[in-house]
């Protein structure tokens, strides 16, 4: 086969002109790294214009396009209410693609529960087969995700399962918890929880504020989740288990996690769902069950908590949370209604369009907290080869505008309040 070359291409962490031929012929690549993750299939980089191309080769102009690695989302769930485990795999995987991800931590849900050796090995085939982007299982910390009774994570382990998770689910068995992290400890798991109290949010829907007096629905006090954050990092720094904060939303516990950082504690890294640096409670509005998240759309000073928590590295990653729900479940009363937005589909594009474009972050900001962290946190690795899963490279041309759709959203979902908004983006992946 012909080599690819990509030529004219702007290298988006410090603007520099580059042409790369991409190898085609079996050839071992040399590989670009950045921040120590390594970016697979670059055979040869040279400044623009000077790498020579033999006549009759496959090129690229990339003049105007930027050269970024593709992102790796910590945070998403793919089951589909009324599709096929093979259907939520295949839509999904083709909608990460089209949002610039290449790789995907998958949470546990009713369909999809790794909670044992069977399941993780069925879900393996089918992501072979039916993915074309890279699915990592976080094996679920509790049997069934009921809190009570903690899974083989000895044989979870032995399937290649990094992170533990019970997705949204968060345990009031302290007990069982910190003897879970003790034993997950010894084996070199991480533990992904999010901060909360049970007992405070049960029944309740939205951020306490003007908008839920309005509308007249239950606050989930942001108190909740600050003490929740301060119990499960006492507890891991109790036990030396590793540590990965989910959705962190109020600006008490972007310090919480901060405090918890400068005095030393290892192996704790903290994550923020796109929607809580980009939406607040009073875009519920009418009961628009489109916002309706877990946890809640919080207050701008929160969101703007939140974002200077990615600029200075207390939040190590921006993750999507993504959420697939059937248009008839987002269409009950807001209590009625399931939690969660997608957003694989515009993942990067958004978070050019809403953050790197204003200004509010940098290519260098949403490299490290969108590909090289969560690919850190993630530790994805080829069983078969032994070796690091390493990121691809995409082409972003900044200057492509659409608007979004219904036909576009590959996931087979459509709630997300990007319908019928303008994104800037077009996305090349894979390059070759």
């Amino acid at each position: 086969m012909t080599d690819t070359y990509i030529t004219n291409a702007i290298w988006a962490l410090n603007g520099a002109e580059l042409d790369l031929r991409m190898g085609q012929n079996g050839e071992s690549p040399l590989t670009l790294f950045v921040d120590d993750i390594p970016l697979t299939g670059v055979c040869e980089v040279a400044p623009a214009g000077q790498m020579p191309i033999p006549s009759g080769a496959r090129v690229i102009n990339a003049e105007g396009k930027l050269l970024l690695p593709a992102l790796f989302d910590l945070h998403a769930k793919i089951e589909i209410a009324g599709c096929s485990k093979r259907e939520s795999i295949y839509r999904n995987g083709q909608a990460a693609i089209q949002g610039g991800v290449w790789g995907m931590l998958v949470m546990p849900t009713p369909g999809f529960c790794f909670d044992n050796a069977y399941t993780l090995d069925s879900f393996a085939d089918a992501v072979t087969q039916r993915s074309a982007a890279t699915m990592i299982p976080a094996g679920c910390i509790t049997e069934g995700m009921e809190g009570s009774q903690q899974t083989p994570y000895n044989t979870l382990a032995a399937r290649g399962v990094s992170i533990l998770c019970d997705a949204e689910h968060v345990t009031d068995n302290l007990l069982m918890l910190h003897r879970a992290m003790k034993y997950a400890a010894e084996l070199g798991l991480t533990f992904a929880i999010r901060g909360d109290v049970p007992a405070l949010t049960r029944n309740t829907y939205m951020h306490p504020g003007s908008t839920s007096y309005k509308l007249g629905l239950h606050g989930t006090p942001a108190c909740a989740e600050e003490i929740g954050l301060e119990t499960i990092i006492r507890l891991a720094a109790d036990t030396g288990a590793k540590l990965h904060v989910q959705t962190v939303s109020t600006a008490a516990g972007v310090n919480i996690i901060r405090r918890a950082k400068e005095s030393g504690m290892k192996g704790l890294t903290a994550e923020v769902a796109l929607h809580h640096l980009l939406y607040t409670h009073e875009d519920v509005a009418d009961y628009d069950t489109t916002f309706k998240t877990v946890p809640p759309l919080r207050e701008q000073t929160d969101c703007d908590a939140l974002l200077q928590g990615v600029k200075d590295g207390t939040i190590d990653c921006i993750v999507t949370d993504h959420t697939p729900c059937i248009p008839f479940a987002k269409k009950q009363d807001f209590v009625s209604a399931p939690q969660g937005m997608v957003a694989l589909d515009t993942f990067l594009q958004a978070i050019y369009t809403q953050l790197v474009k204003p200004g509010k972050l940098t290519w260098k900001d949403v490299v490290r907290a969108c590909c090289t962290n969560p690919a850190r946190i993630a530790n994805p690795y080829d069983q078969e080869e032994d070796t690091p899963v390493v990121a691809p490279l995409l082409l972003f041309d900044p200057n492509t505008e659409f608007t979004v759709t219904e036909a576009m959203m590959n996931c087979g979902t459509t709630n997300t309040p990007l319908l019928g908004r303008t994104l800037y983006g077009g996305i090349t992946l894979p390059l070759c």
